[in-house]
C-alpha cells in the first residue's frame, strides 16, 4: 500500500482548496471535499454480472444502488481487494446522470484532509495515458491522482448496469 503521508502545502490563505487523499494499493488520489460526497465504512459489494474485473460490484448507500470501481483496476493495474481497513469513498457524478448519480471508489486506507494552495500544485505527465486520471499532479513532494470522474460515468453507463 502507498504511504499514507499528509499532503498538507504551506499556509491555510482563503485560497486554500479543501481536499481529500484517498489511499489506494499504488496510487494516491486528490479530490476537492465537493466532489466526495460520503466516505463509508467498507461494505462487500453485491456482484454485477458480465462486468469488467474493475468493477467490484454494487453496494447501497442511502438506498441507491451505486457501482464501487477499483480505480487502479480501470486504469490498467491489478484489481484492488479489501482490507480491514479499506473505506468506500462515494464520490458525486458532474453530469446530473440519474443513471450514475454516485460512483464508489475502493479505498485502502482511511482519507485524510488536505489543503491545497494552488501554487502548491505541480501537474506531471500521466506516462500511462490512462483515460480516468484527470491528472498527475505533485503536492508536497507526494505524486498524486486527480480523477477524471467524466470518463468513470462514461465507462459505467456504457455498461448498462
Amino acid at each position: 500500500m502507498v504511504d499514507k503521508t499528509e499532503i498538507v502545502t504551506a499556509g491555510q490563505g482563503q485560497d486554500a482548496l479543501h481536499c481529500l487523499t484517498i489511499p489506494l494499493t499504488e496510487d494516491i488520489i486528490l479530490l476537492p471535499n465537493a466532489a466526495v460526497s460520503e466516505i463509508v465504512a467498507y461494505i462487500a459489494p453485491y456482484p454485477a454480472e458480465e462486468t469488467p474485473d474493475w468493477l467490484l460490484g454494487n453496494i447501497m448507500w442511502r438506498d441507491i444502488q451505486v457501482p464501487l470501481v477499483s480505480f487502479e483496476a480501470v486504469g490498467g493495474k491489478d484489481v484492488e481487494t479489501a482490507n480491514k481497513n479499506s473505506r468506500i469513498a462515494v464520490l458525486n457524478t458532474l453530469n446530473g446522470n440519474a443513471k450514475v448519480p454516485y460512483i464508489g471508489i475502493l479505498s485502502q486506507g482511511i482519507p485524510s484532509i488536505a489543503l491545497i494552495q494552488e501554487e502548491g500544485i505541480e501537474e506531471q505527465e500521466d506516462e500511462n495515458n490512462r483515460a480516468t486520471v484527470g491528472a498527475v499532479v505533485n503536492v508536497g513532494g507526494i505524486e498524486a491522482l486527480i480523477p477524471n470522474i467524466d470518463e468513470l460515468e462514461q465507462l459505467l453507463e456504457s455498461l448498462n448496469l
